[in-house]
């Protein structure tokens, strides 16, 4: 494999990108409604696009970190994963000449204790107007609800992420989760997946904020929790989603905006 400095396009990426410039082929994996729904938004497919990258993650341990610091760093490390495979993506659509990416999947695999797989696939368009966007648009949406999202006078602008860590210590715990206790709420986690959760909406909100976007579809959330002993519990609270951006304010958007198609709004 030849040298690379982490920096553009993996040598792998960059081989895929010459392969689809000599071969022609286009290829999809939009499904059948999705394809219908990205030409009807005035999209055509023009490749599939990939961006992985590989971290060493855990739950980072050193003198005077203190277990709340040790989440956020946590935190930190699903962040910047999703955010390169995202970028590595993006960059692999530009390079073949993309306007945006549908139906983008997002994957963490865990390969051995410590290793993880962060992996972004999804289907490059291009659209067939004049104007071009100024960056390459990236959605979860499938081809069939972004031809409605833009009927509706809304454009995607990009894949955004919410994600947060947090630990709770309650000495009670070690009494409320014994099977003497009976029915009881667990007030640690009670406390915990409520805060989490809050944290993963605003850490969610900032992202969409960032894009320049005037609102966001949220498509999936996830929780996972853990005890830390007999009086902590840690959690990972994440939100995905798609920044949106207004181009009409009418109930719904005239025809011709699907031929003119406001990229530059993106």
């Amino acid at each position: 494999m030849p040298d690379w400095d982490g920096r553009g396009l993996p040598p792998v990426a960059r081989a895929r990108v010459d392969r689809f410039a000599s071969s022609g082929l286009r290829t999809s994996l939009l499904s059948v409604p999705g394809a219908i729904g990205a030409e009807v938004a005035g999209f055509t497919p023009v490749g599939e696009v990939m961006g992985c990258v590989v971290e060493r993650l855990g739950w980072t341990s050193g003198f005077g970190i203190t277990p709340n610091q040790q989440a956020a760093i946590y935190a930190d490390a699903l962040r910047q994963g999703y955010r390169t495979a995202l970028d590595r993506l993006r960059l692999e659509a530009e390079a073949i000449g993309a306007d945006g990416v549908l139906g983008i999947t997002t994957s963490v695999t865990r390969l051995d204790e410590t290793m993880q797989e962060f992996v972004a696939l999804g289907t490059a368009v291009r659209a067939e107007t004049r104007q071009r966007p100024r960056r390459v648009f990236t959605t979860e949406l499938p081809g069939q609800d972004v031809g409605k999202l833009m009927q509706a006078g809304w454009v995607p602008a990009a894949v955004a992420i919410g994600i947060s860590a947090h630990t709770t210590f309650d000495y009670n715990m070690q009494y409320q989760t014994t099977m003497w206790a009976g029915n009881v709420e667990v007030d640690a986690h009670t406390r915990l997946v409520t805060e989490v959760r809050a944290d993963a909406r605003s850490q969610f909100r900032k992202t969409v904020q960032t894009t320049g976007a005037d609102g966001a579809i949220v498509s999936r959330m996830s929780l996972d929790t853990w005890q830390l002993g007999e009086v902590a519990v840690a959690g990972v609270s994440s939100v995905f989603g798609t920044a949106i951006a207004r181009f009409h304010s009418g109930k719904s958007a005239p025809t011709s905006a699907l031929t003119i198609l406001p990229l530059n709004r993106v």
